[in-house]
């Protein structure tokens, strides 16, 4: 499933290819796909509303339109789905959703392969924002605000991390990369982590997303963005050595997640409900 990086690169190229842009006719090949309401009443509210931006909150993106009302779009890729702007001459692709036809000759389409992804429309954030945790790269989240966060839940770290109403946006492969930077094993109680360790998530959590996006996130497993130049240095290493002390990278389960790991820079705490993958 896509996350937080790619997410971002989704957006930003949704961003440039809308700008200026309106909603000429919507055909919804896929009634399923559309969450919130049902085919005739999303077409009814979308159409001939004018594009504003696109953002990204947690692994949602979102479009703002103006109509009569604001309309905020937000879609979720789940495992399949994908977002293109392209001719609006051109067939309709067989895995095609949900097509906008734009005012400028072109259409932004939907396309779904295992119909698992959602479109949900709504007219304020307010929706979203009551289920969803802090971004990870507010403003508003320090490593004092981590601390907080985190020092109160007798939870395991990745877990708990992976938890959309606590921090939003991060996922399987991510938490991986930035529990191996700061050398926290994945199923470390997060109150016994100390603030030391804290602040080094926090950087890790920074530095690692803000790298991804800058090359596009990655195309490694789930990844949606076709190119993306992340290359993890934990996730899907399986066998290989560890980028700081060459042992080699393990693959364990943690809440049911496959979860690689670091034996040696990832002392792993007493007692830890893990299950390791048979080689």
């Amino acid at each position: 499933m896509p996350e937080l990086p790619e997410v971002q690169a989704a957006v930003d190229f949704l961003q440039e290819r809308l700008d200026g842009t309106s909603l000429k006719d919507i055909s919804v090949l896929w009634h399923r796909s559309i969450a919130t309401h049902k085919s005739p009443e999303f077409r009814k509210a979308l159409l001939n509303a004018t594009f504003k931006r696109a953002f990204r909150r947690a692994k949602f993106i979102g479009l703002e339109f103006s109509s009569s009302i604001p309309l905020f779009l937000f879609i979720h890729l789940r495992m399949t789905g994908t977002v293109d702007v392209i001719d609006d001459f051109r067939e309709v692709e067989p895995h095609d959703r949900v097509i906008f036809t734009l005012n400028n000759g072109k259409s932004f389409r939907f396309n779904d392969v295992r119909k698992f992804g959602k479109l949900y429309l709504y007219e304020s954030l307010d929706a979203l924002d009551a289920r969803l945790g802090i971004e990870p790269l507010s403003e508003a989240f320090t490593p004092e605000v981590l601390f907080q966060l985190i020092s109160n839940r007798n939870r395991q770290i990745k877990p708990l991390l992976l938890d959309q109403g606590v921090i939003a946006g991060l996922g399987n492969i991510y938490v991986d990369e930035c529990l191996w930077k700061a050398q926290i094993h994945p199923c470390t109680v997060a109150t016994k982590i100390p603030p030391e360790k804290v602040r080094m998530l926090h950087s890790a959590i920074l530095t690692t997303l803000t790298e991804a996006i800058r090359l596009l996130g990655t195309d490694f497993g789930d990844g949606v963005v076709e190119g993306g130049m992340y290359q993890p240095v934990a996730y899907g290493r399986t066998g290989m050595p560890c980028n700081k002390c060459q042992n080699i990278i393990e693959k364990i389960t943690v809440g049911q997640r496959g979860t690689h790991i670091c034996p040696v820079c990832q002392l792993k705490p007493r007692n830890p409900r893990t299950k390791h993958y048979k080689k």
